[in-house]
């Protein structure tokens, strides 16, 4: 009698470790790349920001209101375009580098080093902003989590791992618009000057370059780069230009358009040259602003210029101002960012949408996790 209850109980033990196990290497299998790592400025910051010294930060609700706990620091009402990525390709959503201890972290999923207010420029934000983490700045971060945690966590297999681990993960980067609102037109305005725009573009997307061929030397290889936002769209802009009769600021689409344009010009240059062996995916960040924001009744969304919640002369969300309750049928959260439901779609359309209208291109990010 007692080795029939013996035998059964270890029957049973076995089943759950064979079933624990099973589930473990399931899990792993459902995951469609090994990381995602995140760079760029508010359009995707979690909550970076918050550990700083500086006010450039949104952890205060509205903000975050829709995600889960409620958790502040992420410039809409809930998910972002980082972390339906992320939810897409199996994987938890990056944590915010400055909230966790590098040498001790053990999950190796991917990490945020987005900062609001940052620039492709070092000069970006800072005049503003002292404290804010450039992308030069974020970049240093990406090369600490090599060095330091992935080298340490993926020792154990073999030396090619940390190469294997990187090259297959996926590398998000969104800047460039601060460039334009806080460096090149906010010079013009305080030193009552004009400045080149196509040359200011050109060293722009120089520094660019070089700021990702950093990462690729780091090891990246698969890259989904944002174009640059229709800044002219934004109802911050749109309500100081147009407030009786809102539309689009075209003079300054056609500024960042340009820019997009030569943008475009030197990925496929890094690609066939000095960044052979990487793959880049172009997110139209300029095509989906645009058109959510004229079009909105087009991707099931009813408000495309007014924000959810009551902003301050600073565009920003006002605390003590009334939200929205619809907020699904809006296309902007606050002055410049857009809600969760916007960012739902531009995150599914370029996720797994293969027409011309596709909002990566020349593949989308599921094929893209796939090489």
């Amino acid at each position: 009698m007692v080795n029939t209850k013996v035998t059964s109980l270890v029957s049973i033990i076995t089943f759950v470790f064979i079933f624990f196990f099973f589930f473990i290497e399931l899990s792993e299998s459902q995951k469609l790349a090994p990381a995602l790592y995140i760079f760029g400025d508010s359009n995707v910051d979690v909550g970076n920001n918050n550990k700083l010294d500086i006010s450039a930060k949104t952890n205060y609700l509205p903000y975050g209101m829709d995600f889960p706990g409620a958790t502040p620091g992420r410039p809409t009402n809930g998910y972002n375009i980082a972390d339906f990525f992320a939810e897409a390709l199996g994987l938890s959503l990056p944590p915010p580098f400055n909230s966790i201890n590098i040498s001790s972290y053990t999950n190796t999923e991917g990490l945020n080093y987005a900062s609001s207010m940052s620039g492709i420029l070092d000069d970006t934000g800072t005049a503003m902003f002292p404290g804010i983490t450039t992308l030069r700045g974020q970049i240093e971060m990406f090369k600490k989590t090599v060095r330091e945690q992935l080298r340490k966590v993926l020792k154990k297999k073999n030396g090619e791992e940390v190469k294997r681990h990187l090259s297959k993960s996926i590398v998000l980067v969104v800047s460039g618009v601060n460039d334009f609102a806080l460096n090149l037109l906010r010079n013009e305005r305080m030193d009552r000057r004009s400045i080149d725009h196509d040359a200011f573009s050109q060293d722009l997307v120089q520094k660019y370059a070089h700021l990702l061929m950093r990462m690729y030397n780091l090891g990246a290889r698969k890259f989904v780069v944002f174009d640059v936002e229709a800044l002219g769209c934004l109802p911050f802009v749109v309500d100081m230009a147009f407030p009786a009769k809102p539309r689009c600021v075209d003079e300054l689409n056609s500024l960042v358009f340009n820019f997009n344009q030569m943008l475009y010009k030197k990925i496929s240059q890094l690609g066939n040259t000095t960044m052979s062996e990487a793959t880049f995916v172009v997110a139209k960040n300029y095509h989906y602003y645009l058109n959510l924001a004229q079009n909105p009744a087009k991707f099931g969304l009813k408000e495309g210029f007014k924000p959810c919640c009551g902003v301050n002369k600073y565009g920003t969300c006002d605390r003590l101002q009334k939200t929205c309750r619809d907020r699904k049928d809006y296309v902007f959260f606050d002055g410049f960012h857009l809600t969760q439901q916007a960012y739902k779609v531009l995150a599914t359309q370029c996720f797994n949408a293969t027409s011309s209208d596709a909002a990566c291109v020349p593949i989308n990010l599921q094929n893209l996790a796939k090489l």
